[in-house]
């Protein structure tokens, strides 16, 4: 059974580790996944998973990106369609998976999944709601099935209607649990490679520095961490490189004294080790489609801290996760993160986390079994 997978990109979070989460623990003798991307960076660099995925026998293509020529793009995913004798597409473009459906269906791929990753809580121009109402019309006419990380998000994307249907389902983004569950040894070790002392407080951050996850904030709220506790640092785990206003947050960090409480690991494979180095997590994202870093964070022990009404309810899992409204002052962020985080007892929170069903190893079979299913079925 082949499964055309298509998404921006497959570094190490978000929708890439989501994929790379679910095919690692699929039988990859009755699964083969082969994947589509066409992100610009992606596309010229290479992406930070793409050697696992290759030794799990999967085909990555680079496709020029839609942003650049939208023509060619088609032209490239139609060839890959034609010629791969795909019994499913899955399709994790957002809006734009209107798009690779209607090509999915024209070249008889019986079972095309929409899935849903964000639910956007900005404000798109007036010009990209147009298209965007255009592509969702599509989606309803062009897609199978309905997958959305969340309820949110599938609201967002697909509407109301299509929720209540029985062709939309909630695929949770699950995690191996285990591989997070907290390490004193890991943590010495990577406080020592980050040349952070034993009693310093810490803050992590995991996330592509973009407008979406509000970097801008964080370096704000750690500031006013410094304030009240001194003796912190901040960990910044992600790709930095790319984003265009990478140097006015350094410059923000130096006019205001802690650049050198700050480190930029860029892309890493072993974010469950970097991630026992922490105290702390937060990430006050703009919006979120479901943030399976909060699981992560949580999985690993750590007070988490996320934007209230932004981040969905799905991830409060466990008594470590705190919702703080977007409007709250960053002093006040501030004062909530050392409150609850610097006298914590670190736990393993690794069983509460799979009780609340984020295991990958249950998660993962049952998305193999719908795919044996919808195969059988057609």
């Amino acid at each position: 059974m082949k499964v055309l997978q298509i998404a921006v990109g497959i570094n190490g979070g978000g929708v890439g580790a989501v994929l790379l989460n679910f095919y690692t623990h699929m039988n990859h003798n009755d699964v083969k996944f082969d994947i589509i991307i066409d992100d610009l960076p992606s596309v010229k660099n290479g992406s930070l998973n793409e050697d696992a995925f290759k030794k799990m026998g999967c085909n990555i293509f680079r496709v020029t990106p839609k942003s650049q020529n939208l023509s060619e793009n088609i032209r490239q995913v139609s060839e890959i369609m034609k010629n791969g004798n795909y019994n499913i597409l899955h399709s994790n473009m957002e809006e734009w998976s209107a798009l690779y459906c209607k090509l999915g269906k024209k070249y008889g791929i019986k079972t095309r999944i929409a899935h849903a990753h964000l639910a956007y809580i900005n404000n798109p121009s007036f010009v990209k709601r147009m298209y965007n109402s255009v592509l969702k019309v599509g989606l309803r006419r062009y897609a199978t099935d309905f997958f959305a990380c969340s309820k949110d998000a599938g609201r967002y994307l697909f509407g109301d209607k299509i929720l209540e249907k029985s062709n939309f389902r909630v695929l949770p983004n699950a995690i191996d649990t285990k591989s997070y569950s907290y390490n004193p040894s890991t943590r010495k070790r990577i406080r020592n490679e980050f040349g952070i002392a034993d009693t310093t407080f810490t803050v992590g951050f995991v996330g592509r520095l973009y407008y979406q996850k509000n970097p801008e904030r964080m370096l704000s709220i750690f500031n006013e961490i410094c304030k009240l506790h001194p003796d912190s640092h901040l960990v910044i785990v992600g790709d930095y490189k790319s984003y265009a206003k990478f140097d006015g947050l350094k410059k923000y960090a130096e006019e205001n004294g802690f650049s050198d409480k700050i480190t930029y690991t860029g892309l890493r494979k072993d974010v469950p080790d970097v991630m026992q180095a922490f105290d702390a997590f937060v990430l006050p994202s703009r919006y979120e489609g479901f943030g399976i870093v909060y699981i992560e964070a949580q999985a690993a022990g750590l007070m988490t801290f996320g934007t209230a009404k932004v981040v969905p309810e799905e991830v409060d899992c466990t008594p470590l996760m705190h919702f703080i409204d977007s409007q709250s002052e960053d002093k006040l962020w501030a004062k909530q993160i050392l409150e609850n985080s610097l006298d914590y007892e670190r736990k393993d929170m690794a069983k509460e986390i799979e009780n609340c069903g984020f295991e990958i190893s249950v998660e993962a079979k049952k998305l193999q079994q719908f795919y044996e299913d919808k195969t059988k079925g057609n």
